[in-house]
C-alpha cells in the first residue's frame, strides 16, 4: 500500500512539475519588465486594477439577479454598478489614480509614523521598555512617508525596482521548485 502512494505521489509530481516552471518564467518576465519599464509598469497595474474592478462589478450584478429569488437586494445591484464605475474611473484616468493611490499609501506610512513616536512617549512616561521599538518604528515610518511625499517619481521608481527584484527571485525559486518535483517525481516512481 505504501509503495502505490509512494507512485501515485511520484506520478502527481511528474504530471504537475512544469506548473511552477511556468509560473517562475511569467514571475521573472514581469520582473525583468519592473525593471526595464518601472513607471509604464505602474500605468500597466492600475489598468489591471480598473479590468478586475468591472469584471468583479459585472459578476456581482450577474449574481444579485441570479439570487433575485433567493432574495438577492437592490444594494448589491447598486455595489456591483458601483464597483464597475469605479474600474472605469480606473481605467479612464489611470495616471492620477495611481497618483492617489501613492498619496494615501504614502500619508497611511506618515500617520504610522506619528502614531508610532505618540506611543513611544506615552510608553516611555510608563517606564515601559519597549518604547525605544516604537520610537524607531515611528522614526522609520516618517522618514519613508516623507521620502515618498517629497520625491515621489524617485519613490515610484524604487518601490517598483523593489518588486522587480521580489519578483525575479521569487521566479527563479519558482523554477528551482518545478524542477526540484520533477526530479522527485521521478525518483518516486522509480521506487
Amino acid at each position: 500500500m505504501t509503495d502505490d502512494l509512494v507512485v501515485e505521489t511520484g506520478k502527481q509530481l511528474r504530471a504537475i512539475w512544469w506548473l511552477p516552471v511556468l509560473r517562475g518564467i511569467v514571475l521573472i518576465a514581469l520582473g525583468i519588465l519592473m525593471l526595464l519599464h518601472p513607471l509604464e509598469t505602474v500605468t500597466a497595474l492600475v489598468w489591471l486594477v480598473g479590468i478586475f474592478a468591472v469584471v468583479d462589478g459585472v459578476l456581482m450584478v450577474l449574481q444579485a439577479l441570479i439570487d433575485r429569488p433567493k432574495g438577492a437586494m437592490w444594494w448589491q445591484i447598486l455595489g456591483g454598478l458601483l464597483v464597475i464605475g469605479l474600474g472605469i474611473v480606473v481605467m479612464v484616468w489611470p495616471h492620477p489614480t495611481a497618483r492617489v493611490i501613492f498619496y494615501l499609501v504614502a500619508g497611511w506610512i506618515l500617520v504610522l509614523g506619528v502614531v508610532g513616536v505618540i506611543g513611544s512617549i506615552a510608553l516611555h512616561k510608563r517606564d515601559d521598555y519597549t518604547w525605544i521599538l516604537a520610537l524607531g518604528f515611528g522614526l522609520v515610518n516618517l522618514v519613508i512617508g516623507l521620502l515618498l511625499v517629497l520625491n515621489p517619481q524617485s519613490s515610484v521608481t524604487f518601490v517598483m525596482v523593489l518588486i522587480g527584484l521580489f519578483a525575479l527571485v521569487a521566479g527563479v525559486l519558482a523554477i528551482v521548485t518545478g524542477i526540484a518535483a520533477r526530479s522527485l517525481g521521478k525518483d518516486l516512481s522509480a521506487s
